[in-house]
């Protein structure tokens, strides 16, 4: 009984080392390379509304309201409007034209931080900074630092 708890004690330091090893691994370059690629994807995805709302507008027939609603319905899935009426068939021929818009804009911005974190970081080292930002509250503190500053150059 005393051997297995020594050698689970043994491996619990071990993942204990690794862990740290891994957290001391990112350097403030990696962080600064990774406040770079969300603030591009940022950049992108931020574009996305007013594009949405840009098309609304000059769509007779149809306001930022009744696409709100109809969105509700769909959550992104025109098969799931009703499309009886020519004015609901109008509506979900619309609604899956601007789905399809948006889509091409969200892979867009899905393959620029892709191909980002791909040549500047790596996928491990990418992987690793994007999980410690979002479990330690000091790097995620610095990258959102690092973002803030750069977005002010």
């Amino acid at each position: 009984m005393r051997r297995i708890t020594t050698t689970l004690m043994a491996c619990l330091m071990m993942l204990f080392v690794a862990a740290t090893a891994q957290a001391q691994d990112i350097t403030d370059q990696d962080m600064k390379d990774y406040a770079v690629i969300l603030l591009a994807q940022k950049s992108i995805t931020e574009k996305i509304s007013p594009y949405v709302n840009g098309l609304i507008e000059q769509q007779e027939g149809i306001d930022g309201n009744r696409y709100a609603e109809l969105d509700a319905i769909a959550k992104g899935d025109a098969t799931k409007l009703a499309s009886g009426t020519p004015t609901e068939q109008f509506e979900q021929q619309f609604y899956a034209t601007i789905q399809k818009r948006v889509d091409t804009r969200k892979k867009a911005a899905s393959t620029v931080v892709n191909t980002l974190a791909k040549y500047s970081l790596g996928a491990k080292k990418y992987n690793a900074i994007k999980k410690a930002y979002k479990s330690d509250s000091d790097v995620k503190a610095k990258v959102d630092q690092m973002m803030a500053e750069l977005a002010a150059e």
